[in-house]
């Protein structure tokens, strides 16, 4: 299981990106980190896909 993370900062995309990644069978969090060359908080999501659902 590799997860992923995608900076996205408008929540309407953020939103977006989260609908369309659960739809197609990933597991989605979404959460804000501290950027560390500004300080300033950053919003992210966090998306992977189980591993028995790539095992074919």
């Amino acid at each position: 299981m590799s997860k992923e993370r995608i900076h996205i900062a408008k929540p309407d995309d953020r939103e977006s990106v989260i609908v369309i990644l659960a739809r197609n069978g990933y597991t989605v969090r979404q959460g804000r980190e501290k950027d560390r060359s500004t300080s300033k908080a950053i919003a992210f999501v966090e998306f992977w896909r189980a591993r028995h659902e790539t095992d074919d």
